[in-house]
């Protein structure tokens, strides 16, 4: 058990700095209602962070992790063998089933701001197909903070500013989900909380049942 905590402190750094984004965000939605806090980000648009954020939110595509994941086991196969290959998709299958088990089972009547808030009220990326139902949490913030945090433990353990920059990446796709009016900031806050419970708890498992 010991040695399950010092693999997850591994990523102390990316922890610290992706709760205290849960801890403002969470702060927000106790003090604010959150049609107004989207609609507040809604109306700060320009060009640029439209291509931005229309790029930026497939780095928490489930394919694009999955890919990164196979290269980056590719990458370190002879230092690592098959055990990074194991444990980046286990962080993401378990991140992707704790969203989708939430979002299609449990909060299965959840609108996204398209339709709560109503087409004619919001800013939309040309070129965007916009989401109207199951919003509640977002599954793309999930794989973003899950995966960023996998590559933070097992690549940059004593790295403080890789670490930091990774939770920096892993927070812009959650405001990308904000942004493009795909999802509210709870289901954003949601998805990076268990993104960091996905990856904890796969290199906790890993340090907890490895050989010594």
């Amino acid at each position: 058990m010991k040695n399950g905590l010092k693999q997850i402190s591994n990523a102390k750094s990316f922890i610290i700095t992706s709760l205290i984004f849960v801890l403002i965000g969470g702060l927000l939605l106790m003090t604010q209602d959150k049609i107004e806090i989207h609609l507040s980000i809604n109306e700060k648009h320009n060009l640029f962070l439209d291509y931005f954020f229309s790029f930026w939110t497939h780095l928490g595509d489930g394919l694009f992790t999955f890919a990164a994941v196979v290269i980056i086991g590719l990458f370190a196969f002879k230092t690592y063998r098959y055990s990074t290959f194991a444990l980046g998709i286990s962080t993401l299958v378990l991140a992707g089933a704790l969203s989708q088990l939430l979002k299609r089972v449990v909060f299965d009547d959840a609108l996204r701001p398209k339709e709560l808030i109503g087409a004619e009220k919001l800013y939309f990326v040309p070129g965007i197909d916009v989401h109207s139902l199951l919003s509640f949490p977002s599954g793309h913030t999930a794989a973003g903070f899950a995966f960023m945090g996998f590559v933070a433990c097992l690549f940059f353990s004593k790295n403080k500013f890789a670490q930091l920059l990774l939770a920096i990446t892993a927070v812009l796709i959650g405001y990308s989900r904000m942004y493009l009016s795909q999802h509210f900031l709870e289901d954003v806050v949601a998805g990076a909380i268990l993104g960091i419970l996905a990856f904890s708890i796969a290199f906790f498992v890993k340090g907890t049942f490895q050989k010594k």
